[in-house]
């Protein structure tokens, strides 16, 4: 799928891993205003992979994600909503899928597909009052707390792994990590920090969580301007 044929516009509210100002592995991590994860009961896994999302695959076409979703979710016709991202000119497939984790409230998943590839190069997921108004802050911090838990156990490398950390703009890196393809995973619990605080230490309250898969976080398929075009 790509823009300009037929396409609806759903906006350009999309998680641009490769924008995000992630901290460099190894970072010192600030205190986040939730638990800290307790150490892994399982084996770590060798070959801890990222792949893409369920059923869908980094690399697929739009019929063969459709095909997944309809495998992962019983989701299909209307349900599957396509858009593009006007600026970055990817396109996407949208759905809601409740219960993603259980208890854990109605999540909106974007699957997002490259300028050129036309190809699945990366899959966001968000939970907010937006994809359910019934969600509060303490739901979003366990949905952020049972996610981190989970990725933790699955064993990455632990020198491409941050945790806990704050970032620049106030909210915290639950968890984020690269398996020797380059392919990420990034978690995000956004949200507001109290007013007129200058420190890290200052309470977030949660409005957002999000969790983004990219094949290639470094190098994005989106369209760009060339350098000394204008």
């Amino acid at each position: 799928m790509h823009a300009g044929r037929g396409v609806a516009r759903i906006g350009a509210g999309i998680v641009a891993v490769a924008a995000l100002a992630l901290p460099a592995a190894g970072a010192k991590a600030a205190a986040p205003p939730i638990p800290p994860v307790p150490p892994a009961q399982a084996a770590p896994v060798a070959s801890a992979r990222i792949a893409g999302f369920r059923s869908a695959r980094f690399g697929m076409s739009e019929s063969a994600v459709r095909a997944a979703i309809a495998a992962d979710f019983r989701l299909s016709g209307t349900a599957v909503q396509a858009g593009e991202n006007p600026v970055q000119r990817t396109g996407l497939l949208r759905i809601r899928v409740a219960g993603l984790i259980p208890g854990g409230g109605t999540a909106q998943v974007d699957y997002i597909f490259g300028y050129r590839s036309h190809t699945l190069m990366e899959v966001n997921i968000l939970w907010s009052a937006g994809t359910d108004p019934g969600l509060a802050p303490a739901q979003l911090v366990a949905n952020g707390a049972a996610l981190q838990a989970y990725f933790q156990r699955e064993g990455f490398a632990a020198d491409r792994t941050v945790r806990n950390a704050v970032l620049p703009d106030g909210n915290v890196l639950l968890f984020r990590t690269q398996d020797a393809e380059g392919h990420a995973v990034v978690l995000i619990l956004a949200g507001k920090r109290a007013k007129g605080a200058n420190d890290q230490s200052s309470r977030l309250t949660p409005t957002a969580l999000t969790l983004a898969y990219a094949a290639d976080p470094a190098h994005p398929d989106v369209f760009e301007l060339k350098n000394g075009a204008f």
